[in-house]
């Protein structure tokens, strides 16, 4: 008959001839171990088919190596591209996500305390801000909170965000230098802090030919952020007689949904009726189809900035003092604008 039985580190430690604490010690890297008696252990745990208990292990050690993603669905192209980098730079420092899904944002701060349950080492919240209420929960058990993209206005969390301010003023300066002179910036209406600082900064860069009368500047609204939205947005700013020839979209999901209202229902020529700039570059941005000049934030470089300042502060206190940090972004030109 087989043998089921689970192997444990006793019977690692007694089959490699060394102390049950020197087998913890060799698993978890501890430096002070020879490199001879690591090996011995290893390849013994390795040939009994040992696996260590990560349960009993997050128990002992009052924290496990799950690290909590915090987000809002998965139809933004952008978000998944993110979250794909996200995840792979989590698992190469060793620990594991655990996704939670906030679609619904009243029900963030309880998923957000279900996090604790699973003694999560750390928490990146891509979407939904959390009340202060919540961060104190965190940050009085030391587990690091990083926001991306976020308003940062949760004490104790390190706030990671590109540069929105730059991405608005570089479209600006793309939509100007393409002759258009009645601007506008596409997002939904109340939109996030990201959408929000990259209009402001949009209209900064235009104020000085604002204050002259050489342009003009009308606010758009989409009901949701996504090509939907931005399809029906277009359909009825677009019609109008007095419509915007130069458009800046707070995302490109946004921006694709404009273009297609405006070539496919408007009869209108991109980008000489109307010169469109997105934010994001997401693979969609890039096809000829669209050919959408952009700002980009590069996913990956986000994901990395992102965890290494999660790993900073996981490894302790030496991790630093919780800080901002800021993504560049860059212009994209293609045949929009």
């Amino acid at each position: 008959m087989p043998d089921n039985r689970v192997i444990t580190s006793a019977d690692v430690a007694r089959e490699a001839g060394v102390a049950r604490s020197t087998v913890s010690r060799c698993l978890s890297g501890d430096g002070r171990i020879s490199e001879e008696t690591r090996q011995r252990v290893l390849e013994t745990a390795e040939r009994l088919g040992y696996q260590i208990n990560q349960i009993a292990r997050s128990m002992n050690r009052r924290k496990s190596d799950l690290v909590g993603l915090v987000t809002s669905g998965l139809e933004d192209p952008f978000r998944v591209q993110f979250l794909h980098h996200l995840i792979s730079a989590i698992q190469k420092i060793g620990y594991r996500p655990l996704v939670i899904d906030v679609s619904e944002p009243e029900h963030m701060s309880r998923s957000m305390l279900h996090l604790l349950q699973y003694q999560v080492a750390g928490v990146v919240v891509t979407s939904g801000s959390p009340s202060p209420e919540i961060g104190q929960h965190f940050i009085r058990r030391n587990v690091p909170v990083v926001l991306v993209n976020r308003a940062g206005l949760l004490e104790g969390a390190d706030v990671v965000n590109c540069d929105n301010e730059a991405g608005g003023r570089l479209a600006a300066e793309a939509l100007l230098a393409a002759g258009k002179r009645h601007l506008g910036f596409l997002n939904m209406s109340g939109g996030t802090y990201s959408g929000n600082a990259r209009g402001e900064a949009f209209v900064a860069a235009i104020a000085p030919r604002l204050a002259s009368g050489e342009v003009r500047f009308t606010p758009l609204g989409c009901r949701s952020a996504d090509y939907d939205g931005g399809f029906q947005a277009g359909l009825e700013i677009l019609g109008r007689p007095d419509a915007p020839d130069g458009i800046f979209c707070g995302k490109d999901h946004i921006a694709l949904g404009l273009m297609d209202a405006a070539r496919f229902e408007l009869g209108l020529k991109i980008p000489q009726d109307l010169a469109v700039v997105g934010f994001d570059d997401i693979t969609a941005s890039s096809q000829r189809a669209y050919g959408l000049t952009t700002i980009r934030q590069c996913a990956e470089d986000l994901a990395e900035l992102t965890v290494s300042r999660l790993a900073r502060h996981i490894s302790g206190p030496e991790g630093g003092a919780m800080a901002r940090a800021v993504l560049p972004v860059e212009l994209i030109r293609r045949t929009s604008a």
